[in-house]
């Protein structure tokens, strides 16, 4: 009997043995070890989590019972548990989706992810293709037997954060986590464990304290060259020698801080990157961010809603605006510096008051005797009263008064008071002003006079290639939608960097370059603050560095960031990079003819890098140059006075003429009477001769005879 019981035992354990082969050897995960329910409430709990989604792979086959009981235990401990399979295409859609959806809002989501190894690398790889990647994203693979695969591993970017739970014997749970260690990339730390009970709470280690001390790690930096932030030499072996700059500065206090170490390199394209273009792509260094290729970017960053949905941005490095810088503008004409004292409007009251005055003075005199009836030139007072009033206007001494009455002396006293102390002092002060500091051209301070003069002056509008700044004129309405669409007119519209596009404002008078202030500050100053025209702020602008999305040493950055900025040591280290510019690229060549008097009294100032210095000019002794308008001036009145000279000459020949004309006929007619007057005049004095003779030979011949 009892050798028939031990057969019978012996049976039944075959037979047990057996099942358990095949469950083994089944391509599908078909059971939960032993208290893995309970073991993942106390996980959940010490994550701490409010919700978890249960998510059954493809390759499960778990009991109803199972899942339902951890569904129960889940829920009396107040997490909300939310129960997907990805059996289907469209299941899986609707697990992405809710992913999605998370990225979008920033809610926190976890996910137990129960599936066979080989499903847990696709998963992996399509988790990590589709970038559901965040901090506020916890992905929990139970690893059913055996280590984890290398494939899985590499599978596995630092910005995701990766828990693998593995069942080592009955009733023990290892705890594995990927963001347990900073130096250790493609790696999973054993941060904790359950048998009966977890051993540690939290479950996970925080990233502030992980990512403290990076213990020596080495990232590679992309690098552009962008004064003042980065000084690179590029070299003919695609490396590159930073020189300096204020990032370069951060990033090595940075490193000192956090402890690790850094090398730059130079990107693919030599651009930051604005946005992700329509076929999927994002060019520059964010790109390279965007696809995880680099871990970071440092530099004139500028925070802009397009580059939030490739990269993540820290604690800001520098509070900027947007500007646009042209030329200096020209000193105007120092030929009509005579003209300019007054403008227009003044110009044709001072016109109208010296018509006036004339007029005015001879009502004054003629009145007494247009009542009482005397007769009087009048035309000639009147022509006395407008030369008088010319006189005392023009600061000319004049002894002929066209009256000597009291009133008509009254009269010329308040119009000379009013010619010498008003008109003729105000512009006798402005006219030695504008000798002293010569005038110039109106400049472009604004948007909407930017707008003006590339429309109708041919101005040309320039930005930086793949910058925030293009990304405004591409995105913008109103005044920055219709300079985009002037500058698609133009044959260069993008520049390599903004250093270039100073170089272009600089050789070029009619180009424009838009891009941060303080950028644009910087490069005037380097190349002659008095070169340039830096406009007014037009919008402001945050620059932060630049991180991968989810990259969990985000907050170990700001927290250094934020203590630089709140003691003031990013805006001193700012202001060190205009006290390091050397003397020689604060004063450039002059790059017109007009600024070459002034190139060598540029103003520096260097404490107050956010105001725009003027230049000076010193004093300079009067030459002929700045006399030129008042010589142009008198020798057109020369020429006016040969004029009036020369018509006087001719009107007064024609009256002659006319005098002479009016007797005879024409020239012919004159010299025939003449000719007929002597000969009339001869022959009567012939006939008196000849009547004489008669008269004295008759007298004698009666004497005769007598």
């Amino acid at each position: 009997m009892n050798c028939y019981i031990l057969l019978c035992i012996l049976f039944v354990n075959i037979i047990q043995r057996f099942f358990n082969i095949e469950a083994f050897a089944s391509k599908n995960l078909q059971q939960l070890p032993k208290d893995f329910p309970t073991a993942l409430m106390d996980i959940a709990a010490g994550l701490p989590t409010k919700s978890l989604t249960v998510v059954r792979g493809n390759t499960t086959d778990i009991r109803s019972e199972d899942i339902f009981e951890i569904l129960c235990i889940l829920s009396d401990n107040n997490i909300q548990v939310i129960n997907l399979d990805l059996k289907t295409a469209e299941s899986k859609d609707g697990y992405f989706r809710y992913l999605k959806k998370g990225l979008d809002t920033s809610e926190e989501r976890s996910s137990l992810i129960l599936c066979e190894p080989e499903e847990c690398e696709d998963i992996l790889y399509e988790i990590t293709i589709n970038n559901y990647i965040h901090r506020s994203i916890l992905y929990i693979f139970f690893w059913p037997r055996g280590e984890v695969s290398k494939l899985f591993l590499s599978g596995i970017k630092e910005a995701i954060r990766v828990a693998v739970i593995t069942n080592p014997r009955t009733s023990v749970f290892r705890l594995y986590y990927n963001q347990a260690t900073p130096d250790k990339l493609n790696h999973l730390t054993l941060v904790n464990w359950w048998s009966g009970r977890l051993y540690k709470s939290p479950a996970l280690p925080p990233a502030d304290k992980v990512y403290q001390d990076f213990k020596g790690r080495i990232f590679n930096v992309p690098v552009l060259h962008a004064p003042p932030w980065h000084f690179v030499i590029y070299k003919n072996d695609s490396t590159v020698n930073v020189t300096g700059g204020r990032d370069d500065k951060l990033l090595s206090l940075l490193s000192k801080k956090l402890n690790f170490k850094y090398q730059y390199y130079d990107p693919p394209e030599r651009s930051q990157g604005s946005r992700i273009a329509g076929n999927g792509t994002f060019k520059g260094t964010l790109g390279l961010i965007w696809k995880r290729k680099a871990d970071f970017f440092i530099g004139d960053v500028t925070m802009t809603w397009e580059r939030l949905q490739a990269v993540e941005f820290s604690f800001l490095t520098l509070a900027d605006s947007g500007a646009f810088l042209t030329h200096a503008p020209d000193k105007l004409s120092e030929t009509l510096a005579i003209i300019r004292p007054f403008r227009w409007e003044v110009w044709l009251l001072v016109g109208a008051t010296l018509l006036m005055t004339g007029p005015a003075l001879w009502v004054v005199i003629a009145a007494p005797t247009l009542w009482q009836r005397r007769k009087r030139n009048q035309l000639g007072l009147l022509n006395n009263c407008c030369w008088f009033t010319t006189s005392l206007f023009l600061r000319q001494s004049s002894s002929k008064e066209p009256s000597r009455t009291h009133k008509a002396r009254l009269v010329s006293i308040f119009i000379s008071l009013g010619a010498t102390y008003v008109i003729g002092d105000m512009y006798s002060a402005n006219l030695t002003s504008l000798l002293a500091r010569p005038a110039r051209e109106q400049p472009i301070g604004t948007l909407q006079a930017l707008e003006e003069a590339m429309r109708d002056k041919g101005y040309e509008l320039v930005v930086e290639g793949h910058s925030s700044s293009m990304a405004i004129l591409q995105n913008g309405t109103g005044v920055y939608g219709r300079l985009a669409r002037l500058m698609r007119r133009q044959r260069i519209q993008r520049v390599r960097s903004v250093e270039v596009g100073v170089r272009l404002v600089l050789t070029k008078r009619r180009v424009v370059i838009l891009g941060g202030r303080e950028t644009l500050f910087y490069d005037t100053e380097r190349f002659g603050s008095h070169n340039f025209h830096l406009s007014e702020k037009l919008y402001t602008r945050y620059s932060a560095v630049a991180l991968q999305i989810g990259c969990p040493y985000l907050e170990s950055f700001n927290n250094v960031i934020m203590t630089l900025f709140e003691a003031g040591i990013l805006a001193k280290m700012t202001t060190d990079e205009y006290k390091n510019l050397p003397e020689h690229s604060r004063r450039s060549e002059p790059v017109t003819e007009s600024d070459k008097k002034e190139s060598s009294d540029a103003m520096e100032n260097t404490q107050t890098p956010q105001t725009q210095p003027e230049s000076t000019i010193g004093l300079e002794p009067v030459s002929l140059r700045m006399l030129r308008g008042a010589f142009c001036l008198l020798s057109i009145g020369y020429f006016l006075a040969a004029v009036v000279l020369v018509t006087e000459i001719q009107v007064h020949r024609k009256k002659e003429n006319i005098k002479t004309v009016e007797p005879f006929q024409t020239a012919s007619t004159k010299r025939k009477s003449a000719r007929v007057r002597v000969k009339q005049r001869f022959e009567r004095i012939l006939r008196n001769i000849y009547v004489f003779l008669d008269k004295a030979l008759r007298h004698d011949a009666r004497e005769y005879q007598a």
